[in-house]
């Protein structure tokens, strides 16, 4: 566990570093399928944007554009932010 993390958050903490190790960079969706695989009881969507904004190891690369699913959001660009590991490891 590292030394900044809450003790609810190491494990959620420890999987997002493992994935990043070996993708180098990833979508929050890309990340939080992976947690939610990974962990018994998954993350949210507001705990991970927390926990990815919190902790200076995380850092924000930029944006980009995600299609919606098919049906009524079909037509719509939404934005989602792409994540690596930053240097202070």
């Amino acid at each position: 566990m590292h030394y900044r993390w809450k003790k609810g958050q190491a494990r959620t903490c420890n999987c997002i570093v493992k994935l990043l190790k070996e993708v180098e960079e990833a979508s929050f969706q890309k990340i939080k399928e992976h947690v939610n695989s990974k962990i018994k009881h998954g993350v949210t969507s507001q705990r991970l944007a927390n926990v990815l904004r919190t902790y200076p190891e995380f850092e924000l690369v930029g944006m980009t554009g995600y299609r919606g699913q098919t049906g009524i959001y079909a037509k719509s660009n939404y934005p989602i932010t792409i994540w690596k590991l930053s240097g202070l490891e």
